[in-house]
């Protein structure tokens, strides 16, 4: 299994490209810069990085074709694909903050999405690129100079819709916020999509995507946990209804604003909901504790590689360093 970082949004181009060298250093397969409505730009926070590195994987996430059209799209990772002499990757999917903060209301989100990857892989120095999609139009598009080895391209996905595209259309797929009970049902949709499509498994990479909390101070890392958990799964009982029951993830649902003021504020107080759910949240829609957890963690990802999962893509949030080291010396060498 292979394992990626998804480095916090506020980090300025400095910061990311000492955290990239420093997973560089310990056998990191890639790091990612997040696309919030108030970060900085996404490839730019990357460029210091691609040019001072040597082997990480690096890209962008989430990016979307309703705020950046396809052939900017393109445009922008082939750029920085060349600065990092082939090791880019980018996430494509939707909806995302961004496109809220814009006022655009996705639709056609499968189709956007298909026609986003089909422009995105069909560019290159050979031809001529002139794509006329239903949504997406792409003329005369030859980007002579792109001559380093393709960038990939990931679609996120976790619904059947877009998972049967995707598999037909990408290079990978991540899953957002990984369950056991859900990774399952995911990749065995994917194999079936690969069928479908005549396609190997074997040729897809399936990434999943999981909250890394775990702290030397137990309680900062609850605390940190609980801060973050509306963005886990969004909240959506899709996530949730193969470890709350019903009438648990009632009060989840009815106190979504208190889950996201305490993101807003960076509180660890989410009113009106019992520790008991918050707990449940944070044991099953994260990876938080201590060092004595770490274990615990490691064959939690050894069996979400026996279920199909190729690749752990984990979201980092404060003392990156700290974090890195202890993933580093803990858990790629036990998944290696």
């Amino acid at each position: 299994m292979e394992v990626d970082l998804i480095l916090d949004p506020d980090l300025s181009p400095t910061e990311v490209t000492e955290l990239g060298l420093l997973a560089e250093r310990y056998g990191f397969n890639a790091v990612w810069t997040s696309n919030y409505p108030s970060s900085r730009d996404p490839f730019i926070a990357l460029c210091p990085l691609a040019v001072a590195s040597e082997r990480i994987g690096m890209g962008p996430l989430v990016i979307t074709p309703y705020e950046l059209h396809p052939l900017k799209m393109t445009k922008a990772l082939s750029s920085l694909n060349e600065l990092c002499t082939g090791r880019a990757r980018i996430l494509v999917g939707g909806p995302s903050g961004v496109m809220g903060a814009m006022g655009v209301d996705g639709q056609r989100m499968v189709g956007s999405v298909r026609e986003c990857v089909e422009i995105l892989k069909g560019s290159g120095p050979d031809h001529v690129l002139n794509y006329d999609g239903n949504i997406y139009q792409a003329w005369g598009y030859r980007p002579i100079w792109a001559t380093d080895t393709p960038p990939l391209i990931y679609v996120g996905a976790n619904q059947p819709q877009m998972l049967r595209m995707a598999a037909g259309v990408a290079d990978a797929i991540m899953l957002g916020d990984v369950t056991a009970h859900r990774l399952q049902t995911g990749v065995q949709r994917i194999a079936a999509a690969c069928e479908a499509h005549g396609r190997s498994r074997d040729t897809l990479r399936v990434s999943g995507l999981i909250a890394w909390h775990v702290k030397a101070d137990r309680s900062a890392s609850i605390s940190e946990a609980r801060r973050q958990l509306a963005l886990r799964g969004m909240l959506d009982w899709w996530f949730m209804e193969g470890f709350l029951s019903p009438e648990e993830y009632d009060i989840v649902d009815k106190n979504r604003k208190h889950f996201f003021s305490a993101y807003k504020q960076g509180s660890d107080v989410i009113e009106n909901v019992p520790d008991a759910i918050v707990d449940k949240l944070i044991a099953n829609l994260t990876m938080s504790g201590d060092a004595g957890d770490i274990d615990r963690h490691i064959d939690t990802l050894r069996r979400y590689r026996d279920l199909g999962l190729d690749e752990v893509a984990f979201k980092l949030h404060r003392d990156h360093a700290e974090s890195i080291r202890m993933i580093g010396e803990h858990v790629l060498p036990a998944l290696g």
